[in-house]
């Protein structure tokens, strides 16, 4: 690798902060949560302006710029099919209540960016836009072609990639388009990620209706928070970590990411053992003893789907929402998964377990399949030793629990950027990806792009 010309990257990199940090500020300031779709915008208006918008930028910068007519756009740096695709996403979470900054109105603090999809994943969109601008104003020849690729409904299905039934504007990209050859995905961590679990959705409802009680927990706009209304009561006692005002109990914890719940429990665990506990849902107890032991015992013995694997990380629950239908409850369930188990198999047993505890499967929706990519192969240990270079690191290849586009494409890697860095004076659970005030690091975005940009040149000189 060319030591003058790394210096030279460095140097540029280095003068890149304001420019990262004005980009991650304008798409951050774009609410891009899915909607309606509209013609042209299968997911709706504002991931679409976030598509828009990067296509305006590359061609201002001269990018060879493609809109794939499905909810993916990329920037290639050359002309032609692209042969390494990095690939983003500009559509964003709901951003909830909670916030102390405004969600789409991003500042730069302490060295961070605050705002919905700062860290997810719109300044990791910022550092391989202006990396490739880098290049391209060097004059970087590569014998490959690389390309930017976004994409508008990562969070909620990947149906860019897979397509929209009965919605001509969404046929998903690898139903349509030529993937890339090798894929790099900066939705994770560093130093590479080769593989990652399954994930699914399954909703549950209690097969009698509650008795005097409306029951909410994970709403979009109050995901950390759970909420029993009582018809017949005006007065209750104080409660264990709950608020009591009235005739309604609220418990709230930190939001978590579907990939990560917490073994401890959370505000649906909270909620159901305070209730228990004083004896207020005595003709409801079978359900609200479900909901405690579901929404704390996250590795699945209960439903009896408990699955581990010699690489990956043993199969999580995350009970996370609940809403309700004349009466009757509808739990959703988060479930991620490794090799050992299928979606099929995790349905039929849920069904089984959950109907001892007065509920039936209501829907389920399979997203992923978990994958394992050759992790000794020589693009992931070059990778893997340029990340670690730069972090002064000693990480090794890991398998993901989180879903990314990596899962949707032939040969494709997580690679960073490792972005989530809140300010020191956020209290834990404030900051991270999907959470309240989430917050993009200055810092960590620089030393991202250094990797990528060693990443790109050591890629130059592998046969791939």
């Amino acid at each position: 690798m060319n030591a003058s010309l790394l210096s030279q990257i460095d140097k540029l990199i280095d003068s890149a902060r304001a420019d990262l940090a004005r980009t991650t500020i304008e798409l951050t300031n774009i609410k891009s949560v899915q909607s309606e779709p509209m013609p042209g915008a299968p997911f709706g208006n504002g991931p679409r302006k976030v598509l828009e918008t990067v296509l305006e930028m590359g061609q201002e910068a001269g990018f060879h710029c493609t809109d794939h007519g499905v909810g993916v756009i990329s920037l290639a740096m050359q002309e032609g099919q692209p042969d390494l695709g990095i690939w983003l996403h500009g559509d964003v979470v709901p951003e909830g209540e909670g916030w102390r900054f405004e969600p789409y109105n991003a500042v730069e603090y302490e060295g961070c960016i605050i705002g919905r999809g700062a860290t997810d994943n719109k300044g990791q969109l910022a550092v391989i836009f202006h990396l490739l601008k880098m290049f391209k104003e060097l004059g970087i020849k590569l014998k490959y072609n690389p390309a930017l690729y976004v994409g508008s409904n990562e969070e909620t299905g990947m149906k860019d990639m897979v397509g929209l039934p009965g919605n001509d504007d969404a046929k998903g990209f690898i139903n349509v388009c030529t993937p890339p050859r090798l894929s790099l995905v900066p939705d994770g961590g560093f130093p590479i990620g080769y593989g990652g679990k399954g994930g699914m959705t399954l909703r549950l409802k209690s097969k009698a209706p509650l008795h005097g009680i409306t029951l909410t927990a994970g709403l979009p706009e109050t995901p950390g928070r759970a909420t029993a209304i009582f018809d017949d009561k005006t007065v209750l006692p104080p409660l264990p970590m709950c608020t009591v005002s009235g005739a309604t109990v609220t418990a709230e914890t930190p939001p978590r990411h579907g990939a990560h719940p917490d073994p401890n429990g959370n505000m649906i665990t909270n909620l159901s053992a305070a209730l228990l506990e004083a004896d207020l849902v005595e003709d409801d107890r079978t359900v609200f003893e479900f909901l405690k032991i579901v929404s704390k015992e996250i590795h699945g013995h209960t439903l009896g789907i408990a699955t581990t694997h010699t690489e990956m990380s043993p199969l999580t629950v995350f009970a996370h929402r609940i809403t309700q239908e004349n009466g009757h409850i509808i739990l959703s369930l988060n479930i991620r998964y490794p090799l050992g188990i299928t979606y099929e198999e995790i349905v039929k047993r849920v069904s089984l377990a959950a109907e001892k505890y007065g509920f039936d499967l209501y829907d389920s929706t399979s997203g992923t399949v978990p994958y394992i990519n050759d992790s000794h192969s020589p693009i992931v240990q070059t990778l893997c030793a340029v990340a670690n270079g730069v972090t002064g690191d000693e990480g090794k290849p890991y398998l993901m629990s989180g879903g990314t586009y990596a899962h949707r494409l032939p040969n494709a890697f997580v690679y960073g950027m490792s972005g989530n860095l809140p300010p020191t004076d956020f209290p834990e659970g404030r900051g991270g990806a999907h959470g309240i005030d989430e917050a993009v690091s200055l810092d960590r975005l620089q030393r991202a792009m250094r990797i990528y940009a060693r990443a790109l040149l050591s890629l130059n000189e592998l046969d791939w």
